[in-house]
C-alpha cells in the first residue's frame, strides 16, 4: 500500500473530515457515472476506461453508500435546493450521462439490490437511432488507425499526423474531438464518414457496445427510476449555433416526452470537450420547456442555496473502494481531490 494511501485511510478513520462537515451549511452529493461493464477493458476501444466501472466495483459502491451514506433519488434533491422538503444528512443521489445499454443491464439492477434509484440521462438521437455518440465512433476509430499505423492528411489542421506516434496521435484525437463537440448531428456524422473514407475501413454498429432502447428505459422509468435529457447528438452546447441548439435541447425533450410518455424534468448539459459547457441562452432554453434541475459536471456538493438549474456533480469510474470513500468524504467536506 502506498504512502499516499495510508495517509488518506489514517484520516478518514481519525474522523477529521467528519468533524470539518460539523461546521459546515447541509451539503449533499450527486455522482455521475456513464458505463458499468463486465468487460471494461474489452470495450475501451468504444467506451473509455475512464468512464467505466466493472460491475463488481459498481456493487461496491453502492454496498457503501447504503452502509455509511444516505442515498436519495434527484426528486428529492430537486424538492429540497427549492425549499420544499428535507432531506437525510450525507444525502447521495446517482446519475448516469449518456444511455448505455448496460445503464439498464447491469448498473439498475445493482442499485435496486440496496434499494436505491437513480436517474438515467438518455442521449436522445442515440437511442433514437440505436447508434453510439459520436466521441465513442471518433474513439474507435483513431485507436484503429494508431494500430495500423496510418498517416492523417488533415485538411482542417492543415498537417499530416503519424498516428502510431503516441503524441502526434493524441493531438489529432484531440483536435477532431474538440471540433465535433462544436457540431450539430449532421456535422459530426460527416466528419465520421470523412475520416472512414481517409482511414479506409469503417466503425460498425453492429459489434458495438449498445444505447439503452425506448422499451428498456420505460421499464426503468416503471421500476422507480428517473429518465433525464442530455441533448439530442451530445455536442457542447455552449459552442453550437442557435438553430443547432434548438434541435439538441428541444427536438430531444420533443422526443424524449413521446417515446416516454411522460415530460422529462431533468436535464445534464454534455461536456464532451470545451469549455464552458453551457450558456445563458442554452440555461433559458432548457427552463423554458420546465425542466425542474440542470446537473454539469462541474465538482461540487450541493447546497441549500445552490440554483436549481447549476447542479454540480462529482465524477467517478474505476477505483478502490478506499478511493470511492475518500471522494464522497472529501466532497461532503468542500475539498476537491
Amino acid at each position: 500500500m502506498s504512502i499516499k494511501r495510508i495517509v488518506k485511510k489514517t484520516i478518514i478513520k481519525s474522523g477529521l473530515l467528519r468533524f470539518k462537515q460539523c461546521f459546515m451549511p447541509q451539503t449533499a452529493v450527486i455522482l455521475y457515472f456513464h458505463s458499468v461493464s463486465n468487460d471494461r477493458e474489452g470495450q475501451r476501444s468504444y467506451i473509455g476506461p475512464g468512464i467505466t466501472a466493472t460491475a463488481g466495483t459498481f456493487r461496491q459502491y453502492m454496498h457503501l453508500l447504503k452502509e455509511r451514506f444516505h442515498p436519495v433519488t434527484l426528486d428529492e434533491i430537486a424538492d429540497w435546493v427549492s425549499g420544499n422538503k428535507r432531506i437525510p444528512s450525507r444525502s447521495v443521489a446517482i446519475t448516469f450521462d449518456d444511455g448505455f445499454a448496460d445503464n439498464y443491464h447491469l448498473a439498475a439492477p445493482i442499485m435496486e439490490e440496496f434499494g436505491i434509484r437513480g436517474t438515467f440521462y438518455l442521449t436522445a438521437g442515440c437511442v433514437e437511432n440505436q447508434t453510439l455518440p459520436w466521441f465513442c465512433k471518433t474513439l474507435y476509430l483513431f485507436e484503429q488507425a494508431k494500430n495500423k499505423g496510418i498517416v492523417l492528411r488533415d485538411p482542417w489542421a492543415k498537417r499530416d499526423w503519424q498516428l502510431d506516434s503516441p503524441r502526434e496521435h493524441q493531438e489529432a484525437f484531440m483536435f477532431h474531438n474538440e471540433q465535433c463537440a462544436a457540431f450539430s448531428w449532421k456535422q459530426q456524422n460527416e466528419r465520421i464518414e470523412w475520416l472512414e473514407n481517409h482511414f479506409s475501413f469503417r466503425y460498425n454498429d453492429a459489434i458495438a457496445p449498445r444505447m439503452m432502447t425506448w422499451e428498456m428505459a420505460r421499464e426503468l422509468i416503471q421500476r422507480g427510476h428517473n429518465i433525464g435529457n442530455h441533448t439530442y447528438s451530445h455536442p457542447n452546447v455552449g459552442y453550437i449555433s442557435t438553430e443547432d441548439r434548438q434541435i439538441e435541447i428541444v427536438e430531444s425533450h420533443r422526443l424524449l416526452a413521446e417515446k416516454l410518455k411522460q415530460t422529462p424534468k431533468h436535464f445534464s448539459y454534455p461536456h464532451p470537450y470545451l469549455n464552458p459547457q453551457h450558456n445563458p441562452e442554452s440555461d433559458k432554453q432548457v427552463l423554458v420547456l420546465g425542466y425542474e434541475t440542470i446537473v454539469l459536471t462541474e465538482w461540487g456538493g450541493v447546497k441549500r442555496e445552490t440554483p436549481p438549474f447549476h447542479l454540480p456533480r462529482v465524477s467517478i469510474g474505476e477505483m478502490s473502494i478506499d478511493a470511492f470513500l475518500w471522494k464522497l468524504e472529501t466532497a461532503f467536506a468542500g475539498i476537491k481531490t
